[in-house]
């Protein structure tokens, strides 16, 4: 964040995608949890244009000497990300402790934004974050819920929730 914050001067960061667990568990990414293997972390750094994109991904992004030295390194990502979150996200981020203008996605956001892509590996991080019980049942199928969707997108978010919660019931 330190290195995002002095080369963008952002307004805000917002990190996304399953990095924005750990700011509050931050004990998800040691050895044998969920993201023991998570190597990256999805910012949305606003404001942001092409040439911030670029000095950013050069400086911080994949095979940069940021992440040789480090073992990590951030994903920028383009403002249009914010139209596959769910409706209202913005008003639930989470501050991040230390830091006045970078905020987390909630991970009931995060968790709905998984049920509809829902990769093998992104139903296997809501398995963990349920057993562990990071993620509640009952508030994430509310939130689900809740979440306005399209029809392909409430199908695949709906299947993929009633799988999980099944595997939870049975396990």
């Amino acid at each position: 964040m330190n290195s995002v914050s002095a080369l963008a001067r952002p307004r805000r960061i917002i990190v996304l995608g399953s990095s924005s667990l750990l700011p509050g568990q931050p004990q998800l990414g040691e050895a044998g949890q969920p993201l023991e293997l998570s190597l990256d972390a999805d910012l949305l750094v606003e404001p942001v244009d092409q040439g911030i994109a670029d000095l950013l991904k050069e400086a911080v992004g994949h095979e940069s000497a940021f992440e040789q030295r480090h073992g990590y390194y951030a994903d920028i990502l383009r403002p249009i990300i914010a139209e596959t979150l769910p409706a209202g996200w913005e008003s639930r981020l989470h501050p991040v402790t230390g830091y006045d203008n970078v905020f987390t996605l909630d991970p009931y956001d995060l968790a709905v934004v998984k049920l509809m892509v829902g990769r093998p590996k992104d139903l296997e991080l809501l398995r963990g974050l349920l057993k562990l019980g990071i993620l509640e049942p009952a508030r994430l199928r509310a939130h689900y819920q809740q979440t306005p969707l399209g029809e392909k997108e409430a199908l695949t978010a709906g299947r993929n929730l009633q799988l999980l919660l099944q595997e939870l019931d049975q396990g």
